[in-house]
């Protein structure tokens, strides 16, 4: 249980991105509350309908146009439905600025304009260094921008909102395959297939990956307890990416490429401190199960 969660509230709640790897973890909690009405907004580019949950209601569309697809007033807005990935956004800056400029702007004017609580998933490339924060990417520039946007909304208009800054997914529903994939994800298929892993140089990049399920816990609860910026959903350990190949016993070889940021940045614990959440899943523990669990080819 989430603690603090009020289970016995009804709620419209919705959720943009339901159909993704997070936001559909995020409904899966909040399903459990079976008094909640539960809509989901998604465009489908990263979703996929294999992550419907019974009984939530899936509409398609963009998220500009959010007037016309969802003309209810719900009672919160959890929004997830952005572009989310770091190296690909270097080649697809377009389709960055529709989804997390044009989109997320109007998400957050439909919340002013309903008075209703907007909590986002935000990045935590904005605690990273300058040269590997806001300005290191595409992706992390629009949602640094969205992030001054939801602050300045909440002093101009009073705008009730929480921000969570989201640190490296891992868990089911993760994509595997395509320009999408996330690295756990990825490196659970080349341990399947017995392939070898390329780590881009320099490999000592550290990351704080996690679990996907701990997430959602959290976004939940800031939903229902927090007010205003800074609260990051992040586990405590961290880990190189060479650390992890050799965690799944990988075989490795160097290449060159976008490494990323060489590390998490500071990690706030205003979310631990405040409401109480913790992870309770160590991806050391997570792979040494997939381990056990999976032959390989």
């Amino acid at each position: 249980p989430i603690p603090g969660y009020n289970y016995t509230m009804s709620k419209l709640i919705l959720v943009t991105g339901g159909a993704g790897h997070i936001g559909s973890h995020v409904i899966e909690e909040l399903q459990k509350n079976n008094r909640h009405k539960i809509i989901s907004l998604d465009n489908y580019s990263n979703g996929n309908l294999k992550n419907h949950i019974d009984g939530v209601e899936y509409r398609r569309g963009h998220t500009k146009n959010i007037f016309k697809l969802i003309p209810e007033k719900p009672d919160i807005v959890y929004h997830l439905g952005e572009y989310a990935r770091v190296t690909p956004s270097l080649l697809e800056p377009e389709k960055v600025y529709d989804y997390n400029i044009r989109g997320t702007f109007s998400v957050v004017e439909f919340c002013r304009q309903k008075n209703v609580k907007l909590i986002y998933a935000a990045s935590s490339t904005k605690f990273a260094p300058l040269d590997e924060g806001r300005n290191h990417c595409p992706y992390s520039f629009s949602k640094a921008v969205n992030v001054d946007l939801i602050n300045n909304y909440g002093r101009w208009y009073g705008l009730n909102y929480a921000i969570c800054y989201f640190y490296n997914a891992f868990g089911g529903r993760e994509k595997g395959k395509g320009k999408y994939a996330t690295l756990i994800a990825k490196m659970q298929n080349y341990y399947l297939h017995k392939k070898i892993f390329p780590i881009i140089i320099p490999g000592t990049q550290k990351r704080n990956f996690t679990h996907v399920k701990d997430l959602a816990k959290g976004f939940i609860l800031v939903g229902e307890k927090g007010i205003g910026d800074n609260y990051t959903l992040a586990n405590k350990n961290s880990y190189s990416i060479l650390e992890v190949a050799k965690m799944f016993g990988l075989k490795t070889k160097m290449v060159d490429g976008n490494p990323g940021r060489n590390g998490s940045g500071n990690i706030q614990s205003r979310v631990r401190k405040e409401l109480g959440w913790e992870t309770t899943i160590d991806l050391k523990d997570y792979i040494n199960e997939f381990k056990k669990q999976c032959r390989r080819l």
